[in-house]
């Protein structure tokens, strides 16, 4: 593993294990994506639904969703943790391996799946493996969403914005540029390629969000140099929809999700 880990064609060297340390919050916090992305996704497959492959999978949001549709899925991420973490199921293998270097078969893939990872891949040898892996007629899909907005509480929705677009925006890696342009700047060198956009509208609880902010990249150094924000942030949170339960699910929380289908 750790020789993949190593490849020359792997970012795994430039950026290390950027989420293994928060892999816990990662699976807890991050948001579960919505049934409207996979329709999407059935309309662009074919009958045959023997093996996904989920890469860089971190704690298995896509894969376990996956698991229901294919008869086989294997979920792949450079970061140790994040697979010690994964969400399981009997049909699901989960390898720590690089995007851009798997070492699987050749021809041998239905369906790849990034989710809300490729902009952190070296793109030209991730698109390459991909067209290695995938069988006659497979398909790549990959999505990401942009920064949640607060949609019924415009007091919250400033502070939500203040922390993502004034605290935190330099703390993010350049990539982040990718994915608030909806992955529009993602070039892939398919025939056929497929972009959709649509909303998704969830639920959530101060305490939820509190611990998404905690599993950004963007927050996560910034702590490191600076005071956490995310006490004051949650008094502000709490003052603005006048309550003391942190588990009630009283913000409606709005992200733009964006879909790249390609064959």
């Amino acid at each position: 593993m750790t020789s993949k880990l190593e490849s020359d064609k792997s970012n795994y060297k430039v950026l290390g294990d950027m989420f293994g340390a928060n892999s816990q919050q990662y699976r807890a916090f991050r948001p579960q994506y919505p049934e409207e992305l996979y329709e999407i996704l059935e309309q662009h497959l074919d009958e045959k639904r023997d093996l996904a492959l989920d890469v860089g999978c971190g704690s298995g949001q896509a894969a376990i969703k996956l698991s229901t549709l294919f008869k086989k899925v294997i979920g792949t991420d450079p970061s140790e943790s994040q697979i010690k973490n994964a969400i399981q199921a009997d049909n699901i293998e989960y390898k720590v391996l690089p995007a851009e270097d798997s070492g699987l078969e050749s021809n041998s893939i239905d369906l790849i799946t990034v989710a809300q990872a490729i902009h952190w891949f070296n793109l030209p040898a991730f698109f390459e493996e991909s067209k290695r892996l995938l069988r006659k007629d497979g398909v790549l899909a990959f999505w990401t969403y942009i920064a949640m907005k607060i949609n019924n509480n415009e007091e919250a929705e400033k502070i939500n914005n203040k922390l993502y677009d004034e605290t935190l925006i330099r703390y993010f890696a350049p990539q982040r540029a990718l994915v608030d342009n909806g992955y529009k700047d993602i070039i892939p060198p398919f025939e056929n390629v497929t972009r959709k956009v649509f909303p998704y509208i969830r639920k959530m609880s101060i305490g939820g969000l509190l611990g998404l902010y905690s599993s950004w990249s963007g927050y996560q150094k910034f702590v490191l140099t600076n005071p956490d924000p995310l006490p004051e942030i949650k008094a502000g949170l709490m003052k603005a929809y006048n309550t003391t339960d942190l588990d009630a699910p009283v913000i409606e929380g709005y992200w733009d999700m964006y879909i790249v289908i390609c064959k």
